[in-house]
C-alpha cells in the first residue's frame, strides 16, 4: 500500500489527490468505470488507489450533498472479498480518503457548488441510485434511512 492512504503523510497527499481526482469526474460526467479508473490513475492514484478513490469519493459526496435533506447514512461500510467471499465491518471516519473527500465536499458546497454541478461526483455512489428510488416521484428525502453501503476489495 502507498503512503497515500496510511501514516501522518495520508491526509496531505489524500487532499492533493482527492482534489485533482474530483477536478476529473466534473470533467467527465459520462465516463465509465473502467474510464473513470484510468482518469484516477492519471491523477497520480496507483491502480488501488484508483479504485478505494472511485468507492469512497461518491460516498463522502453525498453524504456532504444530502447531509441537511433527511436523509439517514451509516456511519461504516461493509468491505466484500470476492476470492474469499468474506465481509468485514468499517468505520469510515477510519479512511483518511473518506475524510479528505469529505473535507473535498465540503469546500465544494461551500464555494457554491450545487447538487446537479456535484452530480457527476456523487452520482456513482450506489447510495445514490438507492435513494432516488426510495425518493419517488415527488422527490421527498426526508425519513430515507440507508444501510451500510457494500464495498468490493481491490481485485488487480
Amino acid at each position: 500500500m502507498s503512503p497515500a492512504f496510511g501514516g501522518v503523510e495520508e491526509n496531505q497527499m489524500a487532499d492533493e489527490w482527492v482534489e485533482k481526482a474530483v477536478e476529473a469526474l466534473l470533467l467527465h460526467p459520462n465516463a465509465n468505470q473502467e474510464e473513470t479508473l484510468v482518469l484516477l490513475e492519471r491523477c497520480g492514484l496507483t491502480p488501488y488507489e484508483a479504485w478505494r478513490a472511485l468507492q469512497f469519493l461518491p460516498i463522502a459526496f453525498i453524504h456532504v450533498v444530502l447531509r441537511e435533506a433527511g436523509v439517514v447514512f451509516q456511519p461504516g461500510y461493509v468491505l466484500f472479498d470476492p476470492d474469499s467471499k468474506t465481509k468485514t465491518s468499517h468505520l469510515l471516519a477510519d479512511e483518511a480518503l473518506y475524510v479528505a473527500a469529505v473535507a473535498s465536499a465540503e469546500r465544494w458546497v461551500a464555494k457554491g457548488c450545487t447538487r446537479q454541478q456535484l452530480l457527476p461526483v456523487f452520482g456513482r455512489s450506489a447510495e445514490y441510485d438507492v435513494i432516488r428510488k426510495l425518493a419517488g416521484p415527488d422527490g421527498r428525502l426526508n425519513g430515507i434511512t440507508l444501510t451500510e453501503p457494500l464495498l468490493m476489495t481491490f481485485g488487480g
